[in-house]
């Protein structure tokens, strides 16, 4: 019984002693020792485990070591023309993540090592041993199967900031992806990501760089003053803001700038209108700080926005003039369906802090009991209750007003979204009153918001690393041959 309750105690404390970890690898460290007191070591060890074809990856990787050690390329060229797939007999799923606080079974992370290593061999063997133009027919369709993955930023207001701890724990462990999506506050962050190169991002993201104090304004919000007083930051002091840490650049030079592929949502204002995504190849010109604006531009509350962009001559003009956009979360917060057909996308990571979304959205990630099971059954259950409820209303009831037509439209365009991914971050805690996520927070709440970030990200990154690492080595290879389409 005394050993039974040091063992808890000793866990508890290496819990609350994680909360409080300063980065990534004090975080690891404690969850390994945690992972241990919990005798998850001999789990990992095992291979067997139903949630994954066990055999089959055991089987493959027997196979890619015998034919790496007897350097017979061409066999291994035909055998990773076979298994080069996304989620291969299952060892992507967040069941197998979930167990242990720090990784997965051992024999996933030594499989996917070797296929990395394997795919990085034959890039490597003499081409009179394997023809260049084969290698290169390989790794482009082994690319284009296995696929890439995105990180997706919702909205959330000023609970957006949590997207920036998420960026920082991935930009510190190399797994950033190159594709990234933002909606509404999402957006705010997405940009900064993107119109910076590797050299600044760190500090671009920083505490410093992010918190500016907003000046004291007579355009207070009375429907946000009602409740405690708060301010909330008005369109000039959104404008100055994003001025100060987002350049004055288009979609497209800021891909040339990073690399980066940097996507915003926004949301028609007309029910006929449909929601765009803005990029570099949909719309190359636009100025992102416009569409960062428009994607911010919340419904009764910031002025519909028109986008600009960047002419010929170099002017600063009006893009689609007769049309004006609004916050882009309340079509496609997390526009996934558009990123797989852009850029074949496959893969995809969220961090989600919509409180929308998250008051009707479990996190499909989290480990399940029963209990949980019938919430989860629940809450989906009332979604598409709602949902249909309001599409019902919406096509059939007729109302002269377009202000209530469109906020029906907005409403079934909320409830009918989809909010989870492959790997979901989600924000945990659910920050201050929501008649308060307009106003600027203080320097010390995005501080903890951007903390909560890194740390809820630091959780999923074991399973980030294991799930993209074949795709980033795919990409490293393409990117170094120039072979990229």
């Amino acid at each position: 019984m005394a050993v039974n309750l040091f063992q808890r105690g000793k866990s508890k404390a290496l819990l609350q002693s994680m909360e409080k970890a300063e980065d990534y690898a004090q975080w690891s460290e404690l969850a390994a020792a945690w992972d241990h007191e919990q005798g998850l070591d001999d789990w990992k060890q095992d291979d067997a485990c139903e949630s994954y074809d066990y055999r089959s990856i055991r089987q493959r990787l027997d196979i890619l070591r015998d034919l790496r050690f007897r350097k017979d390329w061409h066999q291994l060229l035909f055998v990773l023309n076979e298994g080069v797939h996304g989620n291969l007999g299952g060892i992507g799923k967040p069941s197998l993540y979930n167990k242990a606080r720090l990784g997965t079974k051992n024999l996933i992370t030594r499989y996917i090592d070797e296929l990395c290593g394997a795919l990085n061999d034959l890039n490597e063997v003499d081409d009179e041993i394997v023809p260049l133009a084969e290698k290169q027919d390989f790794f482009l369709r082994a690319s284009h199967c296995n696929g890439r993955t995105a990180l997706m930023l919702s909205g959330g207001a000023v609970l957006g900031f949590f997207h920036t701890g998420v960026l920082k724990a991935l930009f510190d462990q190399g797994l950033l992806p190159e594709i990234i999506s933002g909606s509404s506050a999402g957006s705010i962050l997405a940009a900064t990501a993107c119109t910076h190169p590797d050299v600044e991002l760190r500090e671009r993201l920083s505490l410093d760089n992010l918190h500016h104090e907003v000046e004291e304004t007579t355009a207070i919000r009375p429907s946000l003053t009602l409740f405690g007083g708060s301010r909330a930051m008005d369109v000039d002091n959104l404008r100055d803001y994003l001025a100060k840490i987002i350049p004055d650049m288009t979609f497209q030079e800021a891909f040339e700038l990073t690399g980066r592929k940097l996507n915003i949502t926004v949301t028609g204002l007309s029910t006929q209108q449909a929601p765009r995504l803005l990029n570099a190849i949909t719309s190359p010109n636009v100025l992102i700080r416009s569409a960062v604006m428009a994607s911010c531009a919340i419904y009764g509350i910031y002025p519909p926005v028109t986008l600009m962009c960047r002419n010929a001559a170099g002017e600063t003009v009006p893009y689609l003039p007769g049309m004006k956009w609004i916050d882009g979360s309340f079509a496609d917060d997390l526009p996934a369906k558009r990123l797989a057909r852009l850029y074949g996308v496959n893969h995809f990571i969220s961090s989600m802090t919509n409180p929308a979304a998250l008051a009707i959205t479990p996190d499909p990630d989290a480990p399940r009991s029963r209990l949980r099971n019938l919430a989860h059954f629940q809450a989906r259950f009332l979604k598409l209750g709602a949902a249909e409820a309001m599409r019902f209303t919406r096509d059939n009831v007729r109302i002269k007003s377009p202000v209530i037509n469109l906020m029906q439209h907005l409403t079934y365009g909320v409830l009918a979204q989809e909010y989870t991914a492959d790997i979901n971050i989600f924000l945990r805690n659910r920050w201050d009153h929501p008649l308060r996520l307009l106003a600027p927070p203080t320097r010390e709440a995005m501080h903890r918001l951007i903390h909560e970030g890194e740390r809820s990200a630091w959780e999923k990154v074991e399973m980030v690393r294991n799930c993209t690492s074949v795709s980033r080595t795919l990409d490293n290879i393409l990117h170094t041959r120039g072979w990229e389409k």
